[in-house]
């Protein structure tokens, strides 16, 4: 830590040290508090500085080998609160705290919210019973806790715990559904200025998925689980009338209750259990039946305005082509290709959107099939089978193309649209990092211009 801290000091020669000490203790706040805490032997200047920092920084790797218990890391954190005296902190973050006893981790973390502060970050590795009355404040913003299995002892109270709270980040948590973790997760939800929840259950061996969202408040949603148990994942809630962002990435459960009134733009990458090597199938992968629920949630974002499908979500939403809704207000639509996926649903989703305005395709190549319709040039077409294309009809007027590789059929598939989609007014190339001659793949996009839009043009983003 002394090298660290001479960093500090010579960083800059004598300019540093001319600074005002509010702009100091600013600096201070960007780095780990170890490092801060360090900086007071540079001299006296710097010893009384540390106070003036309002965003604390812990996190025991950077103690780690100092002492076998942990006990030496918590010493520090507790003596930086000390000396920190009634100088005001915006944002305290714990990481790692692994060997300590939850009394006297309840005692710190009430400390810290106890001093006002707007931001906490909690990371642990291990089982934290949380104790309610050391988990509340009344000025905290932003809670986000990680990387732990919650646990309660006692029932949570009831009421609520962050009357100011505005974003939640609930990353590899878990809470005991046979105790009172329900009660701590309710009671973090029912927050009533909290607009933000994110989760992430990236932890395929974990069933606790955390599928069941109910706010009037919540304005956004990031929701990510890859669980490869399909009976926890059997059913996802959200009652959030109030909800205009949904990005949602998981297997597709067998049901979904949803309330998504004031839904205006959803992300989704809804997957096939099908896919999932690590589970026995339950149908045969060439019925409806793998999709599941899917048609609810299909049905409850058909009011959006934006929207974005992955790859995985195009092969779901063409096992619910026969209840395929009207979407009237989408006006941009985006998705993925992948060469293992199909574009099957796509005649069906256009014509189901005669609003659409803006189209954007991450990719070109996908998976060739008997069915990709008259939206793409993969199946060979003689005369007596040749139809029009749904394209005509579209009243698209920009298309953005990402990752263009220029073989030729990506070249075929762009003059495609060109020729088919006569409200074109702009269309956007970008092409994929690692191509080596550029020009020659422009040069042939450029000879694309005569199309059934006169009024068409091209830009390389």
């Amino acid at each position: 830590m002394a090298i660290a801290a001479k960093k500090v000091e010579t960083c800059g020669g004598e300019s540093i040290n001319s600074l005002p000490d509010e702009v100091l203790g600013q600096i201070l706040s960007f780095v780990p508090t170890k490092i801060a805490a360090s900086a007071s032997v540079l001299s006296k200047r710097w010893r009384n500085l540390l106070p003036l920092a309002q965003n604390l920084d812990f996190d025991e790797s950077a103690n780690r080998g100092s002492t076998a218990s942990g006990r030496g890391f918590l010493d520090f954190v507790e003596r930086t609160l000390v000396s920190m005296g009634d100088s005001p902190i915006k944002t305290v973050s714990l990481r790692g705290i692994s060997y300590i006893d939850d009394s006297r981790y309840n005692h710190l973390v009430g400390n810290v919210l106890g001093r006002g502060i707007l931001e906490l970050h909690l990371a642990s590795s291990c089982i934290r019973y949380i104790e309610p009355e050391f988990f509340f404040s009344k000025t905290l913003v932003k809670l986000t806790l990680s990387d732990g299995y919650n646990d309660q002892n006692k029932p949570f109270p009831g009421g609520v715990l962050f009357p100011a709270l505005k974003s939640l980040s609930l990353i590899r948590v878990w809470f005991d559904d046979f105790l009172y973790g329900d009660d701590l997760y309710e009671c973090l939800l029912s927050s009533p200025l909290l607009e933000e929840f994110n989760i992430c259950d990236d932890d395929p061996l974990q069933s606790g998925c955390l599928k069941r969202v109910r706010s009037s408040s919540i304005q956004r949603i990031s929701l990510f689980h890859r669980c490869h148990d399909r009976e926890a994942c059997s059913w996802v809630l959200f009652e959030t009338p109030n909800l205009v962002y949904l990005d949602y990435s998981g297997h597709v459960a067998e049901n979904y209750v949803v309330e998504l009134d004031s839904l205006v733009e959803a992300r989704l990458d809804l997957v096939l259990w099908k896919h999932n090597d690590s589970v026995p199938p339950l149908y045969d992968s060439t019925t409806w039946g793998d999709a599941w629920g899917a048609d609810k949630l299909i049905a409850a974002i058909s009011n959006v305005v934006t929207l974005h499908l992955s790859a995985d979500s195009l092969e779901v939403f063409y096992c619910c082509s026969t209840s395929m809704p009207e979407f009237n207000n989408l006006a941009k639509l985006s998705f993925e290709s992948h060469k293992e996926r199909h574009w099957q649903v796509l005649p069906l989703l256009l014509e189901n959107a005669p609003n659409l305005e803006t189209l954007v395709i991450k990719g070109l190549v996908h998976k060739i099939t008997k069915e990709c319709g008259d939206v793409c040039v993969c199946e060979r077409v003689t005369k007596k089978r040749k139809k029009q294309s749904c394209l005509l009809s579209c009243q698209v007027k920009v298309l953005q193309i990402y990752e263009y590789g220029g073989s030729c059929r990506e070249l075929k598939q762009m003059r495609h649209f060109m020729e088919n989609l006569r409200c074109l007014e702009v269309v956007k190339v970008k092409l994929q990092v690692d191509m080596q001659d550029n020009s020659s793949l422009t040069n042939k996009l450029q000879k694309l211009f005569h199309t059934a839009s006169s009024k068409c043009k091209i830009q390389f983003i």
